[in-house]
């Protein structure tokens, strides 16, 4: 099993649902501004909270993806998590001289339809042999649901299925309802409770969470 790392290193600057539309959910009149900010922040925990439990990424983000080494088993091919991948920034590398080296992208090849999506050498090629040490390889990249029309004002939630926008809904009503029902657990991590709707809503959205290569 290859030792990995994956980060979100830029994230959206919308969210899933609006503020009006978190409003309305919440049974909040628009004059009442008080609890806005607390709004925001709890809208964006759910929206986190429903990628974690699917292994999505449903609002345009950029990820990195870090490898101690390109993958040498069958298909080299490195498994990109949290789709639908949009595209490729950049894969890089450190090279057996200790230089950082970027792989041209007519070296590789993405397969975005699949789920997590693949990335493999070109026909014929290789992956380059790497120093040995960690985090050797870098692959940065964009995923997230694209907007409904090529060209349009970026807008990162055109696409996202109906169900995670549902989901998102009932988990930000049961976070702002019951604000003190997140559980600290060993080392202070914070988890939140999905509610049983939810998570059927999300259920069919779920991307297995495969390791990074075969």
């Amino acid at each position: 099993m290859e030792r990995y790392s994956v980060a979100r290193v830029s994230g959206p600057s919308d969210e899933i649902i609006t503020r009006a539309e978190a409003r309305l959910h919440l049974k909040i009149d628009s004059d009442q501004t008080a609890d806005d900010a607390l709004i925001d922040l709890l809208t964006t925990a759910a929206r986190e909270d429903a990628e974690d439990f699917t292994n999505r990424c449903f609002v345009y983000s950029t990820w990195e993806l870090r490898l101690d080494a390109f993958p040498d088993r069958a298909f080299n091919e490195i498994l990109l998590p949290r789709p639908p991948l949009i595209s490729i920034n950049s894969v890089r590398y450190v090279d057996a001289d200790g230089a950082t080296q970027t792989l041209g992208s007519d070296n590789w090849y993405a397969d975005a339809k699949s789920e997590p999506a693949r990335l493999r050498p070109a026909y014929g090629l290789a992956w380059p042999a790497t120093r040995a040490q960690m985090n050797a390889v870098m692959v940065s990249y964009l995923a997230g649901y694209p907007p409904i029309e090529a060209g349009s004002p970026l807008d990162t939630t055109t696409n996202v299925p109906a169900a995670a926008k549902a989901a998102v809904k009932l988990i930000l009503g049961h976070l702002y309802a019951n604000r003190e029902a997140v559980m600290a657990m060993p080392g202070g991590v914070a988890a939140i409770e999905i509610p049983m709707g939810a998570q059927y809503l999300l259920w069919k959205l779920r991307v297995q969470d495969y390791r990074l290569s075969h």
